[in-house]
């Protein structure tokens, strides 16, 4: 019994030291041909004869001529039967949108992964792969291409009792399958005499089938405009060319033009008269002397000039002149007046 045992064990010895294989498969999803602004897939399969323990690390992707969408966190599984055996697996898709007519390559992509029962991390890569891009018909050479399976286009007006001054808002809102938010055109636009257009941000996000899957674009462009005169006004028709991937051929989506009225009045002034106000606080800053309040100044200040000279000169003025001095100072005081200097009365005899 133990003869047959050790038997059994050398049999199954090779198969428990055996590493699990790691198998990469792409391809091109719908096919090698598209137009520009057509999205297609690179399916990407990570395969296993065991199990994985985390997801797989994929490199990044890049194309010249072309916008690249890597796979996200999350990814699909499969299984497949290779040579009769059956391999469980990972799915990823990368995103390719072309923007010129040109052929692409795709090179091999080295994959990553941990299976089950395994020493260390196993690298696959994969086949390369090729497509090419075409122009359209109906679009000119480099011309933009806007290539979806459906669209949708609606808008919204935002005008009540308008006058010189108010403001209203043109909410244009476009919808497409099958192409990601980036790729969708900014609505044209066009000076209107009267108006004054203030643009803004607009706002892009994908559309999804609520478990992760995009589906679709959206962007939403918000035109707010300013009344500056009165009168009647018309918004353009709102025209988008895209490429109608599911029929094959050009289609052109129109929103309607829009028309209102603003009533005519006095010239628009601002809400807060600015340079009024500093023109006001300008005067009240100012000073208003008269012409006798400035020549008493101008006295006065003569006065205490003089009497500080005096101070400063006194001992170097000779005897003559120190006895008119003191003879004024004795005048000064029989009349009773007050001495400019009271301080150093002192130093005169």
């Amino acid at each position: 019994m133990n003869r047959y045992c050790g038997v059994l064990l050398l049999l199954a010895g090779p198969l428990w030291a055996a590493e699990p294989q790691l198998k990469v498969q792409a391809q091109l999803l719908p096919g090698a041909a598209v137009v520009v602004g057509e999205q297609l897939q690179v399916q990407v399969d990570v395969l296993t004869d065991t199990w994985f323990t985390s997801g797989a690390s994929l490199p990044a992707l890049k194309l010249a001529g072309a916008r690249v969408q890597a796979p996200g966190g999350e990814a699909e599984h499969t299984t497949q039967e290779i040579g009769g055996q059956m391999f469980y697996g990972m799915r990823y898709r990368y995103r390719i949108t072309p923007n010129v007519a040109q052929a692409f390559t795709v090179p091999a992509l080295t994959v990553s992964a941990q299976p089950g029962q395994a020493s260390a991390p196993l690298n696959a890569q994969s086949t390369p792969l090729s497509f090419t891009a075409t122009q359209p018909p109906g679009f000119a050479p480099g011309e933009p291409v806007l290539v979806a399976s459906g669209l949708r286009l609606s808008q919204t007006l935002s005008a009540t009792d308008l006058k010189v001054g108010d403001s209203l808002t043109r909410t244009l809102t476009l919808q497409a399958d099958d192409t990601p938010g980036l790729s969708l055109p900014p609505p044209a636009s066009a000076p209107i005499q009267g108006l004054r257009l203030y643009p803004q941000a607009p706002s892009i996000s994908n559309l999804d089938d609520g478990r992760g899957a995009i589906t679709g674009g959206q962007r939403i462009d918000r035109l707010v405009y300013r009344v500056e005169q009165g009168g009647h006004f018309t918004l353009p028709a709102i025209s988008v060319k895209w490429w109608d991937s599911r029929n094959r051929h050009v289609q052109n989506s129109q929103l309607p033009a829009l028309t209102f009225e603003a009533q005519a009045g006095s010239a628009y002034m601002p809400t807060f008269a600015i340079a009024d106000d500093l023109k006001a606080l300008g005067q009240h800053s100012r000073w208003h002397v008269s012409r006798h309040l400035f020549a008493w100044i101008a006295a006065v200040a003569m006065l205490i000039l003089a009497g500080y000279l005096l101070h400063a000169l006194w001992p170097r003025l000779p005897p003559l002149w120190r006895n008119v001095c003191t003879t004024l100072r004795w005048v000064c005081r029989q009349l009773r007046l007050v001495p400019l200097n009271p301080r150093h009365e002192k130093d005169f005899p």
